[in-house]
């Protein structure tokens, strides 16, 4: 056969091919490890790390939240998730724990993790039989569990006998709010992963959080943690704390207050109150009632609240959707921030911007008078005074005490539009106060371009235009502080966590809306409102208060439910009013409470101004400022009852006499051995101390009269026939329209004769 032997020829022209085949090849290969090392270098290298390097995190720790002085009013704890192992025991060969054993083990673990815990009882039990779970080392039972439950858990654990390694336990954290419901609108909540959601825990989140750290270190294919030489520590920054500016002390006296005015006053919507430092903008106190307890958010405070998911639930029995639905919604209005976030028509209170705007434009001074025959005609509209007579010729000061709408209406038209608006703007509120708490809203009013002269009119006296309680009191404080609008802040400086001050919030002044001489005579104003006609409901006697009502009928709200009777009460007051360092506003929304002749109670001097009085009481003293009394309110001042128990009779009645204290003997011994009321009380002069001269004395007892809806005069009068001492609280004593609101005994009580009955006095004036 024929040899077929490659030529040289033919080696050649193959050598070619795979030459450039083989170059190709290499080219390919060249080219792929070069995208590989270098143009992908990064990203199989962050894939490699993944693969071959472990993270574990470590959690940084929150910060506290303090109130001014340094009472903790937030902080978190460690706590505990608590873990059950099945593998523990369905993992057990049976030579080691026989079947009963096991089961034994099984439930007596279920029971003690039940009753601890809260847990499902039958459910632990299965977590050991069910295929998905039974052979699971980590199986989380709950979650943030206290350090005492856990303790027990496990001693219940080791009498029983159970497996060491049945349950465990992961530490995480929990936050506390010792003060229970205490500044709660303030404070706010952090959500299930610690971020906060609500208040300065949510506007302060990144200071309060820190940054979490990390460990990076090496790990096999099982994922099990290897020694290596480049292991990296990135330590948690810990979250730095805040100090506020809320005094916990006065926030008590006005969370304590205004949840009587609610309770007192049947009020629906809710109310708010605002303590502020008229020269800072510091906000000392800020609450919101019915409030909530920080521990347990998800309950509903509200008793009206509680009483509407109830009904709900009887009408829609079946519709738990329907029922979730408003559950949430009540939730959510109980978490919102009522000062901040809700908007309402001021009514009166908002005369003090309307008077100090045309005072300072000289359009007005305080001799300048204004008529009010009950009416103003306005273009086609006819406007009527609050009162049903009419105020006739007044000065400006008569006119802010009347609160009279006919004269705003004419201080207004003399401002005119474009300064009206102009002083709108200036004292803010048509903007933000930037106050540095989540949520706050932003008023709705009339704008320039829209407002005619009926407009201008309602505008003048309070309504039409809509504000939030802090761009009221914010306003007000700058028509009092010399004319300075501030920037309120609840943050007075945060720390961090080694105890260094890494910022201070300072007082901020937006700007001057008014001069300081318009300013002084807005205070005599103010104080002369609140002291005019014989003493307003705000009235304590030595201290000098400042202060104007407001009452807004809620319209659209009465028009959309076809009712009459929804109203807005507020109320600002400040002191002292030569020179204020507080401000307060109340505003009480929907009050529906009755007197005594079954009329409703809805005017802002009714309703708000007790408020402000009640907390005033308090706090003044406990800033520093003690009474100062005039001649007239020194010869009102009650006496102080002294103690002339063991003393002769004749002797006790010469001490009882020149105190102007009248006296009453019980009995035929020659020494005092009992006397009502006791020493110390206080009586008004001329008051009477009944005096017991034998041991074996009968207390006289007298029998409390209904006072209510009387003059002073006529509870005097009834008191005094009674054998009762009549004491009069702070308020409108004097005032020719005051009567008996409310007495600290019940009518029909049985007292001893002596006793001091103490009766408060307001007058139904929206002055």
């Amino acid at each position: 056969m024929p040899s077929y032997q490659p030529t040289k020829q033919m080696k050649n022209r193959l050598n070619l091919p795979v030459s450039i085949a083989v170059l190709a090849a290499a080219g390919v290969l060249i080219a792929n490890l070069y995208h590989v090392s270098v143009t992908e270098h990064d990203r199989f290298t962050a894939m490699a790390n993944d693969s071959q390097f472990g993270s574990t995190t470590v959690e940084a720790n929150r910060g506290s939240i303090y109130d001014t002085n340094g009472k903790i009013l937030a902080q978190s704890a460690t706590v505990y998730n608590v873990i059950l192992n099945p593998s523990a025991l369905t993992g057990v060969d049976e030579s080691k724990m026989n079947a009963d054993e096991k089961e034994r083990q099984i439930k007596t673990v279920a029971k003690i993790l039940s009753e601890e815990l809260g847990a499902d009882y039958a459910k632990l039990v299965n977590v050991f039989s069910d295929e998905k779970t039974k052979n699971k080392q980590w199986y989380k039972v709950a979650s943030k569990i206290e350090k005492d439950i856990v303790t027990r858990i496990y001693t219940r654990i080791d009498e029983e006998g159970l497996a060491g390694n049945l349950v465990s336990t992961e530490d995480d954290t929990k936050r506390y709010y010792p003060q229970g419901d205490m500044a709660a609108a303030v404070i706010g909540f952090t959500n299930y992963e610690g971020d906060g959601i609500y208040g300065v825990e949510a506007y302060y989140n990144d200071y309060l959080a820190g940054v979490d750290g990390k460990i990076i270190s090496a790990t096999d294919g099982l994922g099990n943690e290897m020694p290596y030489k480049n292991d990296k520590i990135y330590a948690a920054k810990d979250g730095s704390s805040l100090y506020l500016t809320i005094d916990s002390t006065l926030q008590y006296y006005c969370e304590r207050e205004l949840a009587n005015c609610v309770e007192q006053n049947n009020v629906d919507n809710r109310a708010c109150a605002i303590i502020m430092n008229a020269k800072t903008g510091d906000i000392l106190a800020m609450a919101t009632s019915p409030g909530y307890d920080l521990n347990d958010r998800n309950s509903i405070y509200s008793k009206k609240d509680q009483l509407t998911l109830e009904k709900y639930k009887e009408e829609n029995p079946d519709d738990e959707d329907g029922y979730n639905e408003k559950y949430a919604e009540l939730r959510e209005k109980q978490w919102k921030n009522k000062a901040i976030t809700e908007l309402y028509e001021p009514g009166s209170v908002f005369k003090v911007v309307t008077g100090s705007s045309a005072l300072e434009e000289k359009v007005i001074d305080l001799n300048s008078t204004f008529t009010c025959n009950h009416s103003i005609q306005v273009a086609d509209r006819t406007i009527n005074c609050w009162t049903a007579g009419a105020h006739g010729t007044q000065d400006f000061t008569t006119a802010m005490t009347n609160s009279c709408n006919p004269a705003f209406i004419q201080i207004g038209q003399r401002l005119g539009i474009e300064k009206f608006c102009s002083y709108f703007r200036a004292y803010g509120f048509t903007e933000p106060t930037g106050i540095d708490l989540p949520g706050e809203a932003s008023g709705l009013y009339v704008a320039e371009e829209s407002m005619g002269i009926v407009e201008l009119a309602s505008c003048s006296f309070g309504q039409s235009n809509t504000v939030t309680p802090i761009q009221m009191i914010t306003a007000y404080a700058a028509v009092i502080n010399g004319g300075y609008l501030l920037q309120p802040h609840v943050v007075s400086k945060i720390v961090d966590n080694n105890g260094n001050v890494i910022q201070t919030v300072e007082k901020t002044v937006r700007r001057q809306v008014i001069s300081e001489e318009t300013s002084a005579e807005m205070r005599q104003v103010l104080e002369s409102v609140v002291n005019n006609k014989g003493g307003s409901n705000a009235y304590i006697k030595g201290y000098r208060i400042g202060g104007k009502s407001g009452t807004s009928q809620k319209l659209q709200k009465n028009n959309q439910l076809g009712v009459e009777n929804l109203y807005v009460a507020s109320y600002v007051g400040f002191a002292p009013a030569d020179d204020p360092e507080i401000i307060m506003l109340v505003m009480v929304d929907e009050p529906q409470g009755r007197d005594h002749n079954g009329s409703q109670v809805y005017y802002g001097s009714m309703v708000a101004a007790p408020v402000v009085s009640a907390v005033f009481k308090d706090a003044l003293p406990y800033l520093g400022y003690y009474p100062e009394y005039t001649d007239e309110e020194l010869a009102a001042l009650d006496v102080t009852v002294p103690s002339v128990e063991g003393q002769t009779v004749e002797a006790a009645e010469q001490t009882l006499t020149n105190l102007e204290l009248q006296y009453y003997v019980v009995g035929e011994g020659d020494k005092v051995v009992a006397q009502v009321p006791s020493r110390s009380s206080s009586v008004p002069r001329n008051g009477k101390v009944v005096l017991y001269t034998e041991e074996n004395y009968e207390t006289q007892y007298a029998t409390v009269p209904n006072v209510i809806g009387h003059t002073p005069s006529e509870v005097n009068q009834l008191l005094t026939s009674a054998n009762i001492n009549f004491k009069a609280g702070d308020g409108a004593t004097a005032h020719s329209g005051a009567i008996a609101y409310s007495q600290n005994y019940l009518p029909g009580a049985e007292v001893p004769v002596g006793t001091v009955v103490e009766v408060t006095f307001r007058v139904k004036d929206e002055g």
